[in-house]
């Protein structure tokens, strides 16, 4: 796997939520023929690249997430 198919492939995956330029650079230095996709991002997010983005890749709605959280508070009130 090339740098610009993991980049491209991560970008679907995650969006723009991480620095292209520092993933590239940690990219260069690994062995990537040796390694799958799930091993690429669990190294990028060990050395604190991928901090900020939803590894399960599910990019949720913030308003289903507020109603999630408000109906697990107040006893499920909010219906389904």
């Amino acid at each position: 796997m090339d740098i610009q198919n993991i980049l491209s492939q991560l970008t679907a995956k995650f969006g723009d939520n991480f620095d292209i330029s520092k993933v590239t650079e940690v990219l260069k230095g690994l062995d990537l023929k040796n390694l799958d996709f799930s091993q690429i991002i669990s190294k990028l997010h060990a050395d604190g690249l991928l901090n900020n983005v939803n590894l399960d890749g599910i990019k949720d709605n913030v308003l289903d997430e507020l109603k999630n959280k408000a109906g697990g508070m107040l006893g499920g009130m909010f219906g389904k």
